[in-house]
């Protein structure tokens, strides 16, 4: 059976759950720092890494490190749905590393990149759901840090009158929750 998930083949417990612990724990790190007053070099660069690693994590949550059995089984719908989860989380840590080389993304560009994290994510949730290839509160937890984002996407937007590093840190709890359930998933 060349389309079964076992324990040889799903990587995308480790790579993916694994990048999105590890991404959202340096983003943690990093909030907690600069709400602590301590910002400077270090925390962004903890923040950048995490973003890349968040973002990787997306890809690997697709795709798993074979390129065929991620979280979504083989639905293209949610493959579609973590790359561009992925992509959005890129974007974010691609911006203050191409500041640190006196390069910048076009204004707009973080929006943008929530707006990714959030589509990709609703699709990510609700196919990892109706896939079942997660198994256990992996399997629905995946949506807490997607309803999170939508709020995170409203105040960045100015829709919502939140300030402050609370959104963030809570944003990037669940993330990191998401992805140690993923990461202990035991399918």
């Amino acid at each position: 059976m060349a389309g079964r998930v076992t324990e040889r083949t799903a990587n995308w417990r480790l790579f993916g759950g694994g990048g999105m612990l590890a991404g959202s724990v340096l983003w943690l790190i990093a909030l907690i720092a600069a709400a602590a007053g301590s910002s400077g070099p270090v925390t962004g660069w903890l923040t950048t890494i995490g973003f890349l690693l968040l973002g990787a994590s997306g890809f690997f949550l697709a795709f798993g490190q074979t390129g065929s059995n991620g979280v979504v089984g083989g639905s293209v719908l949610g493959k579609l749905g973590f790359v561009a989860f992925g992509i959005g989380f890129l974007l974010l840590g691609l911006g203050p590393l191409l500041a640190a080389f006196g390069a910048t993304l076009p204004a707009g560009t973080g929006t943008v990149a929530i707006v990714l994290i959030v589509i990709g994510g609703i699709i990510g949730a609700v196919v990892t759901y109706q896939k079942g290839v997660a198994r256990g509160a992996a399997r629905w937890f995946f949506a807490v840090p997607v309803v999170m984002s939508i709020v995170w996407l409203l105040a960045t937007a100015g829709l919502l009158a939140i300030t402050g590093n609370v959104l963030p840190l809570l944003v990037a709890l669940a993330f990191a929750l998401a992805g140690l359930l993923f990461l202990l998933n035991r399918r």
